[in-house]
Parts: C-alpha cells; structure tokens; sequence
C-alpha cells in the first residue's frame, strides 16, 4: 500500500501543471482571436483602397473613352465637310466641263457657220456676176412702154391658159430686212401702202390685162397657204379649175379691187402654190410668178428633213437654195411643156435669187423681170 500511495507533493505539481496548460490553451486561443481580428481589418483596409483604386482606374478608362469619343466625332465632322466640299468640289467641276463642252460646240458651230457664210460669200460673188449678166441680157429685149423708165422687160405675157401667182408673205412688205420688220409691226395701213407691196399688186393687174376676154386665167396668192383670187383658202388636195375673163366677178376692176385687199404675211411657199396649179386641167400655157426671193417653206415636208435646214429661226441661203430646188422639181415633173417667167423684187440679202430664178426660167423658156419703182403704171 505503501508503494502505491501517491504523495501531496505529486498532487500539487499535477495540478499547477494542468493550470500551466489551461492558461496557456487560454493565451493561445486570445492571440489568435486577435490575430484573426487583425488580419480581417487589414484586408478590409485592402479590399476599400482596390475597390477605390480600380474605381479610379475604370473612371480613367471612361474619361479616356468619352476623350476618344469626342476626337472621333471631331475627326467625322471634318470628314463630313471635307466629303462636302468633295461632291461641290465634283459638281463644280462637272457644271464646268458642261460649260466647256457647250463652248466648244459653239465654238464648233461657230466655225461650221463661218464656213457657210465663206460659201456663201462666193456664191454672193458668183450671182451677182450672173445679175449683171442676166440684167444685161434683159436690157436688151427692154420694153417700150410709156411710164415704165428703167424697167428691165422682155417678158411676154400669152392671151391664154395663164396663172399668175403673188407671193403674199411679209417679205414682200419691203426690200429692207430692218424696214419689213418696222412694218410689220405698223398699222394695217401702212403695210398696204408699202411700196414694194403696191408694185406687187399693180403687176398682178399688169399680167391679167394681156389676158384677152373670153379666155382661160388663174391668179393666185401664196404664203404658207395658198389663197384665190377671192381670197379663199384653198386647201391641200383640193382642185380648182380655170376662170374665164369677162365673166361676173373676173373682170380687170374686180380682180383688181380682190388682190388690193390682200395683205403680206407669213413665210413663202412656193411648193404648195405649185400642188395647187398642177390640178388645172388642162395644164397651164404659162405661170407668171411675182415674187421676192429663195421660199422658206419645203412644201408638206418637215424643215429638218431637208439637208442644211435646221431651224426655222435661221435659214440659211443653202437650206432656202435647195427649198427652191424642190419646187422646181415639181414643176418640171409637173409641167414639162409650161413657160414661167419671174417678176422679182429683190429682197436685201438674197441676191443668189436672181441667179436661181434666172435658170429655172431660162429652162421653160419664160424670162426674169427685175422692175424699176413706180412700175407698172396702173
């Protein structure tokens, strides 16, 4: 028993020991409660300044975006306008590679024209040659009759079958260009007064005088439409047969006070006069033609379809020169056995007239009279 009896002294070292451990277990414990403690502060203190720090960094990046933001839209706004200034840019240069286009089509036009106007020049200079031939010739056979000084004559005018045609377009109102569009713009008066137009009308007289009584006759007016005596219209396709002198209504007075009411207007037409006389039946013996100058209208046919016309603003003296050559066709088809001779009024600027009317004359064997002012004495 005595062995195994444990002494107080043992007990008591025990029992500190075990307080030691407590108090240390306790120690322990406390300082890892403040570690942990200290350990959570910290990283809270860390957690506030990233979140601050990366709040700063995204808040940088936003400035940096909305600064690349604006620089890009200033850089599209100077696109923008320098797009703009590129289309003017381009529409200046397309309105001046327009203009300089139609210069040069004018400066083209230009030069065709002056070309024509050479030609013409020479063909100016070649008619009158022929004029003053033709004149010379004229003067030859030149009429005896009391009044008429200074006429040229040698025209013969037939009993029989005749038909006298007037050119009635404003061209007839005077030998002036200035003055023919001065009067046309007058009074009535003054355009039957004009004094071209009353030697137009008193040759009309003059040429049905030599028509004996009882015989065949015609006297008709043109411009763009071609009129009778009486003033009718007569229109195309329509026939028309002959009068006869002395019958009512056909004697020199009344044909005379008929074409003194006629006035002069409108272009020439010399075709349709043509179409109209070819439905005589039987064909004429002779057309007495008074007039001024080269037609400006080609019959039915449209003016741009004749080669060298292409305006009727501006008729050139080629395009009138071949508007004649077409009525001068149809009159040799239709008329291969008619004489026709002219009684022109010079028009100022047409002198290739003279020499064109002188040949188509020449060739039916008729003659060209070119009269003196104050002719005929009627």
């Amino acid at each position: 028993m005595s062995g195994n009896k444990v002494s107080r002294d043992d007990t008591i070292g025990f029992g500190l020991s075990f307080l030691d451990v407590l108090s240390c277990g306790l120690g322990a414990s406390i300082l890892l409660l403040l570690l942990l403690k200290h350990g959570v502060a910290e990283v809270a203190s860390d957690s506030t300044q990233d979140v601050a720090s990366r709040h700063a960094r995204v808040q940088q990046q936003l400035d940096d975006r909305l600064a690349e933001k604006a620089a890009l839209e200033a850089e599209l706004l100077v696109s923008q306008s320098q797009l703009r200034e590129a289309v003017e840019e381009r529409e200046a240069l397309t309105e001046q590679q327009k203009k300089s286009q139609q210069e040069l089509l004018e400066q083209l036009s230009a030069l065709s024209q002056a070309r024509s106007d050479l030609e013409t020049a020479k063909e100016t200079v070649t008619d009158l040659q022929a004029q003053r031939e033709a004149q010379r010739a004229v003067t030859e056979e030149a009429e005896s009759v009391a009044g008429q000084t200074g006429q040229l004559g040698g025209i013969h005018v037939r009993s029989d079958g005749v038909v006298i045609l007037l050119d009635r377009s404003a061209s007839m109102l005077d030998h002036s260009l200035v003055e023919i569009v001065r009067l046309r713009a007058a009074h009535p008066h003054y355009r039957n007064t004009a004094p071209k137009w009353v030697t137009a009308r008193n040759t009309v007289g003059w040429a049905f005088k030599h028509v004996d009584l009882g015989n065949s006759f015609q006297v008709l007016t043109f411009s763009d439409s071609v009129t009778d005596v009486s003033g009718k219209e007569i229109t195309p396709g329509a026939t028309i047969k002959w009068l006869t002198r002395g019958d009512p209504g056909n004697t020199f007075r009344e044909i005379q006070q008929s074409i003194l009411k006629t006035e002069a207007d409108g272009p020439t037409n010399l075709e349709a006069a043509f179409e109209v006389i070819s439905t005589l039946d039987p064909k004429p013996k002779q057309v007495i033609l008074i007039t001024d100058g080269l037609p400006t209208v080609p019959g039915t046919a449209r003016l741009r379809s004749i080669r060298g016309c292409s305006s009727p603003a501006r008729l050139s003296p080629v395009c009138r020169a071949r508007i004649f050559d077409r009525a001068v066709k149809l009159f040799e088809r239709e008329f291969p056995k008619t004489e026709i001779s002219t009684i022109l009024l010079p028009l100022e600027g047409d002198a290739g007239a003279m020499r064109k009317y002188w040949t188509f004359a020449s060739d039916s064997g008729g003659r060209v009279l070119t009269p003196a002012p104050n002719w005929p004495p009627i």
